[in-house]
């Protein structure tokens, strides 16, 4: 049945989100939440829990992130309500030339060309730096064990071994993980316990310097690319984040050149239509809310370093009804793969992180003798001439990447969460914050609703008329949205994001973890 909105509800379910008293963690395998868990039950901070359960995922879902890869994070400081942002994301090396990948047609998704420089350790490291409270030795010995003696695969990772024909060198890869097309393969990543142990010794160093980034840097060269000692460095920054008001709550996330602004520009733009339109379906208002959001970030942003545009005056013009009117046009970016978690400690810090390679396997180049999987974030830049997100030496392109934290309306921390899936990423935390902070759901009933999608799973299709539904049964968003006008492409159930939050409730933390992942969400 629906809401007065035409929000699809379903019947609630026994099991609900799991809650706790005092602390949470939550990340997309058992492996690096049950690590998770040690480190705050050790006296960890939430800075430390994220870092060592991600640094888990690094190896049990190498597919998804990486250390060759970028990571987002929004943080709240417990006590003092204090919100930030941290970006770490990587430029394009000194050397790249727009002309040079305009002489190629198009922007190549794999190869060293495709590469940026890695964020991940540096963001790990900022963490670590900001709200550690564990030495930096002490969150990476699961996963080097993990890595040394070996872990069995999930579906998840023997789906991506069976389709990783793009990764070389072949003969690398498949010393390691040719075997593992089967869930439950043994996988051991030698190479890469020992680069995990470098970087748990000497710190982010053990990854931006001495013989792992020179073996990186002779990887990357011999195929093609031209990085520098210059290029390979820390790109972590701490920002300050975007917000916006939505159904009483604040939305932060990350600014530019994160995507994380579409998120709260759709919902400021949703809660507006909800106003005007009543009694049209939510997932409609959705969709019209999103089209508007995606349209302005195609047009308008790039890295603040080299474009002048300030997506908090966007939000707020939002806000104020005076949103500027563009056709809309183009895609947004198409899916991507990625690693999201969270946690909450027991002093009410919390931490949303999400790491990735963007797609599948990055740039399918694996560096020799250090197990690194680099990522392929170059694809994210635009050839477009004086595009506000052009490809330029040393400039970050967009990323898709973004987290959230919501508080309520004193400040308190309310809600911590976010998804993985790239251009789907704001469209499921949409439809997830809707269903939690304006219906008031379990957050375990929120993650368990069918999903839906901007676009077609047809990579020639460009428009906003058709819409991508999640096979469920009963199925009420397909009759909203053709009786809308608009083309529904129904796809597999269970297909749209793997998603986890957490909700701070009177009592302690309700935490929830989708079942399209396959994760778990721990609480203390």
């Amino acid at each position: 049945m629906a809401d007065g909105a035409g929000q699809v509800s379903m019947p609630a379910r026994l099991r609900g989100a799991f809650r706790g008293p005092t602390a949470a963690i939550a990340a997309n395998h058992p492996l690096a939440a049950q690590e998770g868990l040690r480190i705050l039950h050790a006296g960890g901070s939430a800075a430390d829990a994220a870092i060592a359960a991600a640094a888990v995922m690094v190896v049990v879902q190498p597919h998804n992130s990486h250390l060759g890869g970028d990571l987002f994070a929004m943080t709240y400081k417990g006590g003092t309500g204090e919100v930030d942002a941290l970006n770490s994301s990587g430029p394009a090396p000194a050397s790249a030339r727009l002309a040079d990948y305009q002489a190629r047609g198009t922007m190549p998704w794999g190869g060293p060309l495709s590469v940026t420089t890695p964020g991940c350790v540096d963001g790990w490291r900022k963490l670590h730096e900001r709200f550690g409270r564990l030495p930096w030795p002490d969150l990476f010995g699961a996963a080097i064990r993990y890595a040394a003696a070996g872990f069995p695969a999930s579906r998840s990772l023997a789906s991506a071994v069976r389709g990783s024909q793009k990764v070389q060198p072949r003969t690398y890869f498949e010393s390691i993980f040719g075997h593992a097309t089967q869930a439950g393969a043994r996988v051991v990543q030698t190479d890469l316990a020992r680069t995990l142990e470098a970087v748990a010794s000497e710190g982010a160093a053990g990854f931006y310097a001495g013989s792992v980034a020179e073996a990186c840097l002779g990887t990357l060269n011999e195929g093609g690319a031209a990085f520098t000692t210059a290029d390979w460095h820390g790109p972590g920054r701490w920002e300050v984040p975007v917000q916006a008001a939505f159904a009483g709550f604040t939305l932060h996330t990350q600014p530019p050149p994160s995507q994380g602004f579409v998120l709260p520009l759709a919902a400021v733009v949703y809660e507006r239509l909800l106003g005007k339109r009543t009694g049209q379906p939510a997932a409609m208002l959705q969709q019209e809310a999103l089209k508007t959001a995606f349209t302005l970030r195609t047009a308008l942003a790039g890295d603040p370093g080299s474009v002048d545009f300030d997506a908090q005056e966007l939000l707020d013009s939002a806000t104020s009804g005076t949103l500027p009117n563009l056709a809309p046009s183009g895609r947004p970016p198409r899916d991507g793969d990625t690693t999201y978690l969270l946690a909450i400690d027991s002093d009410g810090n919390a931490v949303s992180l999400i790491q990735s390679v963007y797609d599948v396997w990055g740039s399918g180049v694996f560096v020799p003798g250090t197990g690194i999987l680099l990522n392929n974030r170059m694809c994210g830049f635009s050839l477009e001439d004086r595009h506000p997100n052009v490809l330029a030496p040393g400039k970050r392109p967009m990323h898709t990447l973004h987290t959230y934290l919501v508080t309520n309306p004193g400040g308190s921390l309310h809600a911590v969460g976010g998804t993985p899936g790239a251009m789907q990423q704001p469209q499921t935390n949409l439809q997830v914050l809707d269903a939690i902070l304006r219906l008031g759901m379990d957050p375990q009933d929120a993650l368990d609703l069918p999903r839906w999608a901007l676009g077609s799973l047809s990579a020639n299709d460009h428009d906003y008329g058709r819409v991508l539904v999640e096979a469920h049964s009963p199925d009420e968003l397909t009759p909203a949205f053709e009786a809308a006008g608009l083309t529904v492409e129904n796809v597999e159930a269970w297909r749209f994001g793997r998603s986890y939050v957490a909700v701070i409730e009177d009592a302690g933390i309700a935490a929830a973890a989708d079942i399209r992942g396959e994760g778990l969400a721990l609480v203390v």
